[in-house]
Parts: C-alpha cells; structure tokens; sequence
C-alpha cells in the first residue's frame, strides 16, 4: 500500500458543506492520508446543486485536477451526485468515485481500497433517499481551518418549495444527537474558538426527531457549557420562528444577536407558488417581535428574483416589504431553474433583462438598508470576533464581525491581540460594508 498519499478537500455552498468538508478532512487526516494546499494524489470536490453555476464550477475543478494528475483519485461528492448521478456517471468520466449525500464518513476506506486495485474503473457510491435516512455522524477532530466553526446539527428537509432541490439532495429531516452536539461544540471552543455557527438545511426543526428536544433546548443546554464563547444561527425557515424560540434567543447569554430569515419574495402570489408555508404578513410579525425583544438585532434575508409569473407589482411588493421592515442585508438570487423541481416546468418565465433590472434595484435597496443599519450602531459598543490584522493606509488595523453580523474595521495601535480573540470595540462611523470604530479600554 501506498505511504504519504497527499489529498486534498476542495468545498462548495453552503455553511452544511463546510462544516461536511471539514470532516472530510479530519477523518482522512485520521486515517493517515496528508492534506496539502497544491496538486494532490487524491482530490475530493464537495459539491453544491442549489444553482446551476455551483454545479458546473464542480465539473470543472475535478476536470481540471484530473488533467493535473492523471493517475491521481478523483471523488465527487455531495448534493449534486446525490441528485444527478447517473447523469455525471455519462458526462464526467474524469470522476473516479461518485458518492452522495450519505456514506461519506467512509471515504477515507474506500479511498484506500480504490488505491489498490490495478483497474480505475469509475464507481458510483450513491445510496437513493427513500424516507428512513438516519444523521451520519461525521464529527470534526481536529482543528478547523476557518476562525468561526460551523457544526451540522440537522439535515435534511420535507418543504419541498417547488423551486428547490434540497429535499431530494439531502433526505428526510435528521438531527445530530443532543450529546454529540455538545461534545463538538466544546471540542472547538477548547482549540480556542470563540464563535461556533450552528447549521442545519431546516435548522428551526432541530430535534423533531427526537423526543424532548428541540432548537430552543439545544441552545438552552449550550448556554450551560463552560467557556468564553458565543454562538451563531445559520438561517432558519420563517415558520419555525415561534414566539418561544425568539425568547429563548433573546434570553441567551451565547446566541448572537442575529437572525437569517429568508423572504424569498414579498409577494404572496409568488410565495404560494414557490410552496413556502407563510405569507408576508406572517414574516412581518416574526421580524417585528424580534425587534422588540432584541433592538439591536440584525436581521438578513435571502430574495430570490424573477421567479416565474412575477409580475411588476410582485416586484414591487418584494422592495416595499424589505424597505417597511429595514432588513439588515439581501442576499439577492437571480431565478435559475433545477432540473427535477416543479418550477422547471413553469412556462412564464421573467425575460433576463427584466430579472437583471430588479436584481440591481434591490442591490442597491440593500446598500441603502445595510447603511442605515450600520448608522443606528455609530456610537454602541461591540463585541467583535477579529478575524484578520493587515495593513491599512500605513496602520495595524483589525478587521472582525460583531455579534449583529456587522463587518467591523479598527486600528489596532500596538495592542497585543491574535485573531480568534473577541476585542471591545467602539463603532465609530457607518459605511455600507460595515462600521469603523476604536478598541474600547481593555484593562490590565
């Protein structure tokens, strides 16, 4: 057998995959495979499907890193082989190993064992969904490469909104055990992490599958874990966003002060033909008691643009929501269909200079939004993760995020800090990125 195989994780989408890819890489670490950041024997693409960009990026880096090293192993894993395989297993023979969704805790054996034989023919690994997915524990070891963690505490989803694909990449919701939570949030604020994100693909059900348990406990319990540290929500599903949840949240001595609530769209013609379980007036009151219980919180979205039948008063409908609420941030996505969900078929679709015209008027709605939000902090002090020291027109200066999600930017001036560490910090001027401020007294 081979000694000192070189690999390496190359990871798309969203904070799920990461926290997958870092897993990845703590069990072929484990199993005594060498990660380097060049040309590697193995090269492992965790692949995204949401979008049809992510999908081809995907193809191209394995083409590219089997052209770099013919003999080499080339895997392909995540959502888009678990939706698509048999199409890939047709158009990227450069693929060695396709597997899914499920199973890839075993990568590193059946790396090995692919090592081994004389013959590379390509293999497809993925196991179909069918309703009794169990969460696969693939726990992170070792150190994270990024200064925020990010834990998979749920997967899966059964919304199945008619333009999304992950219900099928991803299964019937699952939830990480209450145990192994805890255990892997402690294991990183013990590396010296001072902020975990918790994710999940319906993060707001955490626990349904499993009696007594719940978001709201689970946060509850992590308050109750020793340590200087504070956690993040990655985004949640405005219908699972209950009164009780937003207490237990505004309550929390570890839960930022942050919400990710995506809209999708403020029409409720759109909505209900995207299959979303609420209305607008639903995700208005979900925004309003957050304010009241948490002034301070920043709240982003996501909007998805140019969804087919959208009409200009749709549109409108979408830019008055987002304006009346002062939403904190958009994250704006142009409609792009999926082959194999409902709205592929739809027949009224938005011309693209139309789709292209409303994307840039929400652009520029959010700079306006994000500036205003930035305004109302001027003056309050922050708690902010520094992330990165560079120079900054000739000064040490701090860049880092504050608990509302805030990018913060602040001469250091000769202190002695390291990125990881949660500095004190006085914001001082608002910009549409973020805010500057100045390190606040930190004593002795």
């Amino acid at each position: 057998m081979e000694q000192n195989i070189t690999f390496k994780v190359i990871n798309f989408g969203c904070p799920v995959n990461r926290y997958e890819s870092e897993a990845i890489i703590s069990a072929m670490k484990k199993a005594g495979f060498i990660e380097t950041p060049g040309p590697a024997r193995v090269c492992i693409v965790n692949s995204c499907v949401v979008t049809g960009s992510a999908a081809a990026e995907a193809r191209r880096v394995l083409r590219k890193a089997k052209r770099d090293n013919p003999t080499g192993i080339t895997v392909i894993a995540g959502c888009y082989p678990q939706v698509y395989h048999r199409q890939l297993r047709e158009e990227l023979p450069e693929a060695d190993i396709i597997i899914g969704t499920t199973g890839r805790s075993q990568l590193p054996g059946i790396i090995r064992d692919r090592l081994g034989e004389k013959e590379n023919r390509p293999v497809d690994l993925v196991k179909e969904h069918g309703g009794e997915e169990i969460f696969e524990d693939m726990p992170v070891e070792s150190s994270y490469s990024r200064i925020r963690p990010v834990v998979k505490i749920q997967e899966g989803c059964d919304e199945f909104c008619t333009y999304c694909i992950v219900a099928l990449a991803r299964g019937s919701p699952r939830s990480m055990k209450p145990e192994r939570v805890l255990a892997q949030v402690g294991h990183f604020v013990e590396k010296g992490h001072r902020e975990i994100i918790l994710a999940g693909n319906h993060l707001g059900i955490y626990g349904r599958d499993i009696p007594g348990w719940d978001l709201s406990e689970i946060i509850r319990q992590l308050d109750k874990l020793p340590g200087n540290f504070r956690i993040r929500l990655n985004y949640i599903e405005p219908m699972d966003v209950d009164p009780s949840l937003l207490e237990t949240i505004a309550n929390s001595k570890r839960v930022c002060e942050h919400l990710y609530l995506p809209l999708q769209s403020g029409s409720d013609n759109i909505l209900k033909k995207m299959g979303r379980r609420y209305g607008s007036e639903e995700f208005r009151n979900v925004v309003k008691r957050a304010r009241k219980l948490m002034p301070q919180v920043s709240i982003y979205t996501d909007i998805i643009v140019g969804f087919p039948g959208e009409t200009p008063p749709d549109h409108r409908a979408t830019m008055d929501i987002v304006e009346e609420l002062q939403l904190s941030r958009l994250h704006i996505f142009p409609y792009s269909p999926r082959p194999g969900t409902p709205a592929a078929k739809l027949k009224d679709t938005v011309r693209p200079d139309i789709k292209k015209k409303r994307v840039e008027e929400l652009r520029a709605l959010d700079k306006k939004l994000a500036g205003s939000f930035h305004a109302r902090l001027v003056g309050a002090p922050l708690e902010v993760l520094l992330e990165s020291i560079s120079e900054f027109k000739g000064e040490t200066t701090g860049y880092g995020l504050s608990r509302n999600n805030v990018r913060v930017r602040f001469p250091l001036r000769h202190k002695k800090v390291s990125p990881g560490e949660i500095i004190p910090v006085t914001a001082l001027e608002a910009h549409h990125w973020g805010v500057t401020g100045e390190i606040k007294s930190m004593g002795k």
